[in-house]
């Protein structure tokens, strides 16, 4: 998976979707179009910052790019964690078995290799609804105090996203959430026809670029070359 989601859907709608509380007012979140590493973005988790269990289910802002509490600040810090891998990797083990989390978005990025260059595409569930990624989360220390990072799980692409991209995160529906966040439980894979990708404005690539025109189709004959 590619290092870019959009999530613009209230906050206080999510929370009310997955039986959250929500964020707090001491640590707003705005509408982004282009979130991309290192951005402070909501997670759902049931995990409270010293790893406390059991805690009621919340919205909290995370940073995006996986930090161990053993490890020093580096401009290297994954925001992917592979899937099939995540439970045996010394960065990612204890994360994954205390502090599971649950990244909202409306949609993420992926780019396709063409002979006109990279082009990016925008995949969103085909029914309209949020997409919750799997994520795993790890708190350390810096000067700026103590920060909680995040990666996200990814997983081999299905027919709906493989011929833009081999990768894709680790997507659930609202019930999948308790048994990841609870248990560790793995959602089912994703049934073809879940997905809708199309290509966009090559905007999305100035990461200072952010407003609602990036998720618009881009119509253009690629679209019928490429099978978008």
């Amino acid at each position: 998976m590619c290092g870019r989601f959009s999530l613009s859907t209230p906050l206080t709608d999510i929370a009310a979707m997955v039986e959250s509380e929500p964020l707090s007012d001491v640590t707003p979140f705005e509408p982004s179009w282009n979130i991309g590493p290192r951005r402070w973005v909501p997670v759902i988790s049931q995990t409270g910052p010293d790893s406390e269990r059991n805690v009621p289910r919340h919205l909290r802002l995370m940073q995006w790019g996986f930090r161990p509490s053993w490890a020093k600040p580096s401009n290297r810090e994954p925001i992917n964690a592979r899937v099939e891998t995540v439970q045996e990797k010394p960065m990612f083990r204890a994360s994954f078995e205390r502090r599971r989390c649950v990244v909202p978005a409306n949609g993420w990025y992926e780019w396709m290799t063409t002979p006109n260059g990279k082009v990016p595409f925008f995949h969103q569930q085909r029914n309209g609804d949020v997409s919750y990624m799997a994520a795993v989360w790890d708190g350390s220390y810096a000067e700026e105090g103590n920060v909680e990072t995040f990666a996200l799980l990814t997983t081999e692409a299905n027919e709906d996203c493989r011929d833009v991209h081999h990768r894709m995160p680790v997507l659930m529906t609202v019930s999948e959430l308790e048994p990841w966040l609870a248990n560790g439980t793995l959602p089912q894979p994703l049934h073809p026809g879940t997905i809708d990708r199309y290509p966009v404005s090559r905007e999305i690539n100035r990461t200072e670029t952010d407003h609602a025109g990036l998720v618009l189709p881009l119509k253009t004959l690629f679209d019928h070359e490429y099978g978008a």
